[in-house]
């Protein structure tokens, strides 16, 4: 294993292991805690996986360090993991930052790597003649300026996880991932080394590498322009420059696929998976 993002301070992730089954870890988005996936869509996708959620490094129970975040740590975080747990070869799925951080996990541990869901996610600038945006983005740093961490999140998570309409009529279930993050959130420090390790993210010249089979899965609402352009443009350039790559676009769904729209979706990755199943 070759992993070039080795921390100065080891950390045990806090985890938790349910369901039985070839193994699958979930990753998730920036600043977002094993608990923000939720309960039922744990339990559905637990029916057949052994299905494994942790704490970031500065998230949840997990305490932070003084490393500089990057995806790259945050991967050799997980393949640590999998390796004390004596999971792999694992599935791996990544939400947003989530499949950033499985990318690097699928080029640094490609034999603890089964096969790779990249869901709402991106590979970094790949725009020609574009700079990569590296460090805060200045909207974030004004939201939390002016607003406050708790309502810069609550009014992120309404406004791009899911499509207005949808957030008007179930307010229920846009409040409960509110929450669910609040109740788990990194400090405001370890959350802006988290938006960092995100905006550093780069593996448009590494693709090449996976060479696992790959579900890209994305909303056709996910259409929010970030520092990279929006996740649904991401993820077409991913599907195009991945050597085996599927893509699939859900309908009616924004960022927040998971949580918005989960039956189709966690069936679609059901499929996958079971089309690729993890050898002993």
């Amino acid at each position: 294993m070759s992993i070039a993002e080795q921390p100065a301070q080891t950390v045990r992730l806090a985890h938790e292991v349910r369901g039985g089954g070839p193994p699958l870890v979930l990753l998730a988005g920036t600043g977002y805690a094993g608990a923000t996936w939720g309960d039922a869509l744990v339990a559905s996708l637990s029916r057949q996986f052994t299905v494994i959620t942790f704490d970031y490094r500065g998230t949840g129970k997990t305490q932070g360090t003084d490393d500089d975040y990057t995806t790259r740590l945050f991967a050799a975080d997980t393949i640590r993991l999998i390796d004390e747990l004596d999971l792999g070869p694992a599935h791996v799925l990544g939400h947003s930052m989530g499949g950033r951080v499985a990318q690097w996990v699928a080029i640094d541990a490609p034999a603890r790597v089964r096969s790779v869901v990249l869901a709402a996610s991106g590979p970094g600038e790949f725009r020609p003649g574009r700079q990569p945006q590296t460090g805060i983005p200045l909207a974030n740093a004004i939201a939390l300026i002016e607003n406050g961490f708790e309502r810069t999140i609550a009014d992120q998570i309404r406004s791009t996880f899911f499509t207005p309409e949808f957030a008007a009529s179930a307010p229920d279930t846009v409040e409960r991932l509110v929450r669910r993050f609040w109740d788990n959130r990194p400090s405001l420090r370890d959350y802006l080394k988290h938006v960092i390790a995100r905006q550093g993210h780069r593996t448009v010249d590494r693709l090449a590498e996976i060479v696992q089979p790959c579900l890209v899965i994305v909303g056709d609402r996910d259409t929010h322009v970030a520092g990279t352009g929006s996740h649904l443009d991401q993820s077409r350039y991913l599907a195009e420059h991945l050597p085996d790559a599927i893509l699939s676009v859900v309908p009616g769904v924004a960022h927040g696929l998971f949580w918005q729209d989960p039956d189709p979706v966690v069936a679609e990755v059901v499929q996958f998976l079971e089309a690729n199943p993890a050898q002993p």
